[in-house]
Order: structure tokens, then sequence, then C-alpha cells
């Protein structure tokens, strides 16, 4: 028995409890996170940013949403984290995707197979906890890839693809601002041109944003300041 089979044992008392009808408005409540808005693409951008990557890019299509990132590959602790409900992997670890594990659980407002390709492990979540391996896909290299199928019964593919859209469409530039480590963050939308944002960092506090779209190119300049400043 391999671990993600392991994982998928230990996960299957958590997975009965979730569709018990006693207890269905657990459930509702981690379908329902966020109902209004796909917040959920700023969980994968913290994941990602916590992961210590530094590119990050979705690409949505009619029928499902893809987000790869640079980062580090899932390790066993992020497989106990992601399948788990409410305990990260370790509680004051930054670096760890357990940390935002309930915000990521509202992906099931949009999808009942979200599948995640890491070097190290490849696999899809069914019934909300439950992994199950799937075959690599060597062409990604070290890149992790997330995979988000429009196949919710409680949400359209053409509402889930609206949702998504303009959500991808209000990242600001300050969205990069306080990342430390992703500098370049780009999203595409079907037959729409891609959009970028890059951080460039001048100096110690003055920050460039750039954001290109097609032949449109314009900076953003920012004082950016972490500590109090003393004498203002």
């Amino acid at each position: 028995m391999n671990f993600l089979e392991q994982v998928r044992e230990k996960r299957k008392k958590l997975k009965d409890v979730l569709f018990d009808e006693d207890y269905s408005g657990l459930r509702e409540f981690l379908e329902e996170l966020y109902p209004d808005s796909a917040h959920f693409i700023y969980e994968l951008l913290q994941n990602a940013e916590d992961a210590g990557a530094t590119q990050a890019s979705f690409f949505l299509e009619n029928n499902r949403l893809v987000f790869e990132h640079n980062g580090r590959a899932f390790d066993d602790n992020d497989i106990l984290a992601i399948t788990n409900v409410g305990k990260g992997a370790k509680k004051n670890d930054p670096d760890k995707i357990g940390k935002f594990g309930i915000g990521f659980k509202a992906v099931f407002g949009y999808t009942e197979t979200p599948k995640i390709w890491s070097p190290g492990y490849s696999f899809e979540i069914r019934s909300l906890v439950l992994p199950y391996e799937l075959e690599k896909k060597d062409e990604l290299g070290k890149t992790t890839r997330f995979e988000f199928p429009f196949d919710s019964e409680k949400k359209p593919a053409e509402q889930a693809y609206a949702e998504i859209n303009a959500c991808l469409n209000e990242i600001s530039p300050t969205t990069l601002l306080f990342l430390r480590n992703i500098r370049h963050i780009a999203w595409k939308s079907d037959a729409e041109p891609i959009i970028e944002l890059s951080r460039k960092e001048i100096s110690e506090h003055h920050i460039q944003i750039a954001k290109k779209a097609e032949n449109n190119r314009s900076c953003f300049e920012f004082l950016r300041f972490t500590a109090p400043v003393e004498g203002l």
C-alpha cells in the first residue's frame, strides 16, 4: 500500500462524516466558502508563495481552470494537510500548504475532482478528502500543476467560467506588492490575450510593478515599508 492509499484509508472516516446527512451543514460550509466570488485563486497564490515559487500562472478554459507554479514539490505533510479539514501540517510553519487548507476547500464550489501534479506526487481528490493516484506528467518537470474541471453539480461550467474570469481580471498590481517570493503572475482566459504582472525591486523600499497585456504596458511605482518608520 503506497502513501496515497494509506492516506485514503485514513480519510474514509472523515469522508463518511462529511457525507452523513446529520452533518451535512459541515460539507455545505466547506463548499460555500466565499460563495460570491472565486476567492480561492488568492489561496492558490498564497500557497505558491509559501512554497517559495517565483512564478505563477492561471489558464482559464471553458471547462476548467489550470494553475501552475515553480515552487517546491508536495511532500507527505502537504498530502495530509490538503486532504484534511481544519488541521494544517504545522500550525506555526508558514511554508506549509495546510496553513490555508480551509480556504482551499472553496475550490469544491467549482469542482468535484481537483487534480494535482507535483514532482513526487500526482493525484486527484474525490469526495473532498480522498486522494487517488494519477499518471505522472513528465513534461511538467519541476512545475506543480493544479487542474480544476468544472464538474460541480451545483454550479454550471458557464457560471464557473464567468466568476473565475471576473476574479482573475480583478487581480491588481498591489497583489504582488507584499509577496516576497512570487515576482511574476500571468493569467489567460480562452481567446483573450495573456496578462502579466512583474515585480522589480529598484531599491530596498522602491518597488516597480509592470503590467503587460498584448502591446500595452504600464508601470506602477510604490514605496513599500514593512516596519514602523520613525520621525514622520
